[in-house]
């Protein structure tokens, strides 16, 4: 109870209130009793011993009779002086201050005091000690210039506690009063407060359970109401985000529950499954309570974990083949972060590529068959045509029409015969059939021989065919007929389709684990069959699969190829292959 809002303002009221009176009550009790003490001092000094009476009493000391003549005058003054039971009159012998003479016979013992040994050395004792339990007033009677008598007036301060007493009381219920008109008005004031904000605390439980129909009513425009007003603004805005939330669940888990693909998410601190959707269970079973290892590691021995994958930069994503009951799954691990780092995780794609597959493999054994069984009859039809052209020029006719189709037969079929046997090489790689051939030779050395034999076709087309070594000559361990078949098909094709005048440079070097020969279209540029200029492609006799079967047998040899390409500067072809040493057992990349 005490935790709530209005319990605190009235606790506040309450605390004010206690610490007002108890200040003006302090204070008030200070001030009265400096007031007695003040007052003491001044009635004595100013209305009672003046120099007259002072005066009256050196007289009478002088008497016969000087203690009863003083004591007669002092009679007269005692009501001035406020004698009572509480305060009484001294007359003290000046030399030893023993009592001569009292307002009250009855009295108690009497003591010596500051004031009154002051008064023995002929000055008036006027000073009141706050702390003390009297207060007091002594005053020296001097006949012949020596202190004979000491007048002192004593008070106990008994009056003055009785009235202190009165005020604390009357305090005490002053502040019992306040706290019982705080606790009303803190009450009545804090439900002004209160009762909105109990309003915008129901209206925020409604809106946890899904309740935005309703809006606050506006009631002031003070800060609550301008809250109020913030707080509806707020509620409207929170159900159109909702609601197009919840638009925008509804289309993913439809998209979700209808893909042909299985996808399945596992969140980042603990692996476990977070979504499947029904094609992921169809695939991998119910995976509600695995978590992202067994799944991949204990079931399908991936060599792949969550951290891997967690670390993947943006855009990046992580791709496996699997078979899985008989059917070849792509399985593609993305990560995903929500703007809290702690929502973070990974989604696994499983996409069946069975069929693909199939297509693929059928693809390639089409091609495969259609290679093998059009070589013998082009080398029929080849046979023939340089048959028919050799007896057209036995019998002189060799300029003649039979004789130039011939010629043109001749021709398609040495570009067919071409063309066939690059689909048989890109058969055999895809294959795996073919195996490389790996012995030891000098990289740099079979790079300029390639560069040197193809200098002769440079310069009929008008080109700068140039050798740059960029290290110095170094071994490297492949199939050396299939590298000097790539850098062949690259360097002549920087030769066929630089246009004449061109400049062209081959270098060569290492770097210390790869050997490298650098030098609108290039994402296809290695697709088979595909020509950037057909007509070109065609007169200069291409097939449209050398960069292809280029790069095939680069990837076989654990490299690859890469083009960048600016117009109108040029292009820059890079072959880049990893070094290996001879014995496989101790394979170290060198890059170059």
């Amino acid at each position: 109870m005490f935790k709530s809002i209005q319990w605190k303002i009235i606790a506040i009221f309450l605390l004010l209130t206690i610490s007002v009176m108890i200040v003006v009550g302090t204070f008030l009790l200070q001030n009265i009793s400096t007031y007695y003490l003040e007052d003491f001092r001044t009635t004595m000094s100013e209305q009672v011993f003046s120099s007259r009476m002072i005066n009256d009493l050196t007289v009478a000391a002088g008497r016969e009779e000087p203690v009863a003549e003083m004591k007669s005058i002092l009679d007269v003054f005692s009501l001035r002086m406020g004698i009572d039971s509480y305060r009484n009159y001294y007359i003290l012998d000046g030399k030893n201050c023993r009592v001569l003479d009292r307002s009250d016979p009855q009295g108690g013992a009497f003591s010596t005091t500051p004031n009154i040994v002051t008064a023995m050395a002929g000055m008036t004792g006027d000073n009141i000690d706050r702390d003390t339990e009297y207060m007091d007033y002594a005053v020296p009677i001097m006949p012949d210039g020596q202190v004979e008598y000491i007048i002192s007036v004593r008070d106990t301060k008994e009056e003055v506690y009785e009235v202190t007493r009165n005020i604390f009381v009357n305090i005490l219920w002053a502040i019992l009063f306040g706290l019982l008109i705080s606790l009303v008005l803190g009450f009545v004031l804090s439900r002004t407060i209160i009762a909105p904000i109990l309003t915008l605390q129901y209206r925020a439980e409604a809106m946890a359970e899904g309740d935005f129909n309703h809006r606050i009513e506006v009631q002031s425009r003070d800060e609550i109401g301008r809250l109020t007003m913030a707080f509806n603004t707020m509620a409207a805005q929170i159900e159109t985000n909702m609601e197009d939330i919840a638009a925008e669940k509804n289309k993913v888990e439809t998209v979700l529950l209808h893909m042909t693909d299985a996808i399945i998410a596992f969140e980042s601190s603990t692996g476990r499954v977070i979504h499947e959707n029904p094609a992921c269970v169809n695939v991998l079973g119910d995976c509600a309570d695995r978590t992202f290892d067994e799944i991949f590691d204990g079931q399908l021995r991936l060599d792949v974990n969550m951290s891997r994958v967690l670390n993947l930069e943006e855009g990046q994503s992580m791709e496996f083949d699997a078979e899985i009951e008989g059917k070849n799954y792509r399985v593609c691990f993305v990560p995903f972060n929500a703007e809290n780092v702690f929502s973070s995780g990974v989604v696994v794609v499983f996409r069946d590529v069975t069929r693909q597959l199939k297509l693929e493999r059928s693809r390639r054994e089409f091609v495969a068959n259609v290679s093998h069984e059009l070589r013998t009859p082009l080398t029929t039809v080849k046979g023939y045509a340089e048959t028919i052209i050799d007896m057209e020029e036995d019998e002189g006719r060799g300029d003649g029409p039979t004789a130039g189709f011939a010629k043109v037969i001749d021709n398609e079929a040495d570009r067919m015969t071409r063309l066939v046997k690059d689909l048989l090489t890109l058969s055999q790689l895809d294959s795996e059939k073919q195996q490389l051939n790996c012995t030891s030779f000098d990289l740099m050395e079979l790079t300029e021989s390639v560069t040197q034999k193809l200098t002769m076709n440079a310069r009929s087309h008008g080109h700068t065919l140039s050798f740059i070594p960029r290290s110095a000559p170094f071994s490297f361990f492949g199939d050396r007929d299939r590298i000097e078949q790539v850098i062949t098909n690259i360097v002549s094709n920087a030769v066929k389709y630089t246009p004449d005048g061109g400049k062209i440079d081959v270098e060569c070097g290492n770097d210390g684990q790869n050997a490298l020969i650098p030098r609108e279209d290039l994402p296809h540029i290695f697709e088979r069959f595909y020509r950037v200029d057909k007509a070109r492609s065609r007169q200069s006799g291409g097939t449209g699969l050398g960069l292809a079967i280029a790069r095939e047998i680069a990837q076989r040899h654990g490299g690859d190829i890469s083009i960048e390409s600016h117009m109108p500067e040029g292009t820059q072809v890079s072959i880049v292959l990893p070094m290996y040493r001879e014995n496989p057992e101790a394979e170290r990349p060198i890059v170059v």
